[in-house]
């Protein structure tokens, strides 16, 4: 192994694995299929130590035990410093709401906020996801090039997520840039420190917006966190924030990255783009097999509650355990061929959008605007081909699995007369 070059389930030979290395990047699945196979459960020395749970069994079995594993984080803003959370290290930044909450706080704020992301819910914003994306690629479709990130993958999500809140269209790009950077950029740099602050600005303009609504209330996200009561009680203002950082981290550049992954994995298998334009009725289990392939966001984290062996496995109070998705969905114990893309794939168990309780809320979201930007690419820009030499991955994907830049040509075409408005 490169990595990882001990056997071990124990805290006194750690292993130097690190999820946001470059190297890691490069090679995430061959990582993962050497440690499912070799060291399933390895401490990892980085960060101030953690367990890796690998497996698809053991990732659940912990995600499904919050009485003993907990996503809560702790945050001083007068320093700065996290701890806990779902992701390692945690983010300088205030908790999101539910991701990083537990039982009875995560109960009625999942409850309130189920009614807005519900399959039915989603279904409004369906018709305006295609005009939208009808209208992004109406912006370069007589040209013959465009950059898949840049001019639809990205600006899509961040359009639809901004109509689900009810923000002025064209505040995307601030918003959306924010959440791309800081997933992707080293912690250590002015570019990250540029991404929190968009976000805190996002906080910024969440709290103008929400006052605007109290006096003219809207049919929105913000509306109805507005007029909204969680246990009787209306919601304040910080955890209105909160919450609402979690929809737009959680929205945007997730369903950025695995539209991105599959833009290229078509042009890289015309045959599996030929087989989706001649059966489109493919594309919703197709989604599910590439969100399962891909699995856009790569794992998330755990404390330990307590002292407690699961399986055999033991962990300390206070322990940190990162779920390992990435390395699930392609747990040969669970999946045949793992390593191969079948578009009709069924039945899929894929944990992509978590497990147990703390399962993406948007989920439902996330497969509207994705299969929504597949489909009309495949009408009209069927010959779209990636320019190899062009393409930028990211340099980490330690949180979401994405790319910053996908250069592509095609046949020019028509518009069809959409505009973003």
């Amino acid at each position: 192994m490169t990595e990882q070059t001990v056997v071990t389930t124990s805290k006194q030979c750690p292993i130097a694995f690190d999820h946001h290395a470059p190297e890691h990047a490069k090679r995430w699945a061959e990582v993962f299929k050497e440690m499912r196979e070799e060291n399933p459960r390895p401490w990892s020395q980085n960060y101030g130590g953690f367990w890796v749970a690998s497996k698809y069994e053991d990732i659940l079995n912990i995600a499904q035990r919050p009485q003993s594993f907990n996503s809560c984080k702790r945050f001083d803003p007068a320093t700065g410093e996290a701890e806990g959370g779902v992701t390692i290290p945690p983010f300088p930044s205030p908790r999101t709401v539910p991701s990083e909450t537990e039982s009875p706080e995560w109960d009625g704020v999942r409850k309130f906020l189920n009614n807005r992301f519900s399959p039915k819910a989603v279904d409004r914003y369906r018709d305006r996801a295609k005009h939208l994306t009808t209208a992004l690629i109406d912006r370069f479709i007589e040209t013959g090039t465009f950059d898949v990130v840049d001019d639809l993958t990205n600006p899509l999500p961040a359009l639809v997520t901004m109509e689900v809140f009810g923000f002025p269209l064209d505040e995307w790009p601030i918003f959306a840039e924010a959440i791309h950077k800081m997933v992707y950029v080293p912690r250590d740099t002015p570019e990250f420190a540029e991404a929190i602050n968009g976000v805190m600005h996002f906080r910024t303009r969440v709290a103008e917006e929400l006052e605007l609504r109290r006096q003219d209330p809207r049919d929105d996200l913000l509306s109805y966190f507005a007029a909204g009561q969680i246990d009787g009680q209306p919601l304040d203002l910080e955890l209105i924030l909160n919450i609402s950082v979690n929809i737009l981290a959680g929205g945007v550049d997730t369903t950025t990255a695995l539209t991105s992954n599959v833009m290229v994995y078509l042009s890289r298998h015309p045959e599996k783009r030929q087989q989706l334009i001649d059966q489109p009725e493919l594309l919703p289990r197709a989604c599910e097999e590439f969100v399962r392939y891909f699995t856009p966001l790569q794992g998330l984290a755990r404390t330990a509650k307590e002292d407690i062996n699961l399986n055999g496995w033991q962990f300390e109070k206070g322990d940190r355990i990162l779920l390992a998705y990435g390395s699930a969905n392609r747990d040969p114990q669970v999946f045949d061929d793992p390593e191969e893309v079948k578009l009709d794939r069924y039945p899929n168990r894929h944990i992509a959008f978590g497990a147990g309780m703390h399962r993406c809320l948007g989920s439902f979201l996330a497969r509207m605007m994705f299969q929504t930007m597949i489909s009309e690419v495949l009408t009209r820009l069927p010959d779209f081909q990636v320019s190899e030499q062009g393409l930028q991955p990211y340099t980490s994907v330690g949180n979401v699995n994405g790319w910053i830049h996908i250069p592509a040509t095609f046949t020019p075409g028509p518009k069809l007369g959409a505009v973003i408005a």
